[in-house]
């Protein structure tokens, strides 16, 4: 019995005003295609299943709050995000990127002086949101349980934190990155086990100036996009 070959992973997205999007919704009604609301957790519709969602500007606000934060402080504040499994023809001008799987294979990690001096550089501290910069003590546990299921020994929160704002300092001021012809290509600079909201980098809130990215998936992806852990996503801008 011949066996179906898997589809190739891919999904476009898309910022979109409230207007916009309850056109689109009702565009796709016409088709009997339903666009699906995330509900709690941005990320969501990047599972494989889901064919096209829509994420309000509230949804920023609710599990992920402080990740969210980095939502809040750009120009993508107050729009829809739109992932479709699908090209949405007429939304051209919305489109901001399209996330497909790669083989990439990062050359090299950052260590933990490298993390600090990304961590340090003034342009990142300029764009810094207020709130990224204060976890709670739940969500702390919760890190470090999510870095221990993928297979982390760190039992410290500071070195984690260390981690995931010195990786979103890489796609503001790139150090870690691959040469594509007179263009780079910034990478995430460490595996899932120690990355957070890589949504920031795959939505295009940041690094969105880059024709390409590598972004790998952070333990929510993983777990509730079901992502699998450490392979790179290609993110490329239309």
């Amino acid at each position: 019995m011949q066996m179906k070959q898997k589809s190739p992973y891919e999904k476009h997205v898309y910022w979109m005003t409230k207007d916009e999007e309850s056109q689109l919704k009702e565009e796709l009604a016409l088709k009997q295609i339903r666009l699906k609301s995330a509900k709690g957790i941005v990320c969501t519709p990047l599972d494989v299943i889901n064919k096209i969602s829509s994420v309000s500007p509230d949804v920023w606000d609710d599990t992920c709050e402080r990740q969210g934060s980095w939502y809040r402080a750009s120009d993508k504040n107050g729009l829809y995000l739109v992932i479709s499994s699908f090209d949405l023809e007429g939304y051209e001008e919305n489109k901001a990127a399209v996330i497909t799987e790669s083989d990439f294979v990062p050359p090299k990690l950052a260590t933990i002086e490298e993390k600090t001096d990304l961590s340090q550089d003034p342009l990142l501290k300029s764009k810094l949101p207020d709130k990224w910069k204060w976890p709670g003590e739940t969500e702390k546990r919760i890190y470090l349980r999510w870095a221990r299921r993928f297979g982390s020994e760190i039992n410290d929160y500071d070195l984690l934190y260390l981690s995931h704002t010195a990786n979103h300092a890489n796609f503001i001021k790139p150090r870690f990155f691959i040469p594509d012809g007179d263009e780079i290509i910034p990478y995430s600079i460490d595996r899932t086990a120690h990355l957070c909201s890589c949504c920031v980098e795959l939505f295009q809130i940041l690094g969105s100036e880059f024709n390409k990215k590598l972004v790998a998936p952070c333990p929510g992806a993983s777990i509730f996009a079901r992502l699998d852990p450490d392979r790179y996503l290609l993110v490329e801008r239309p």
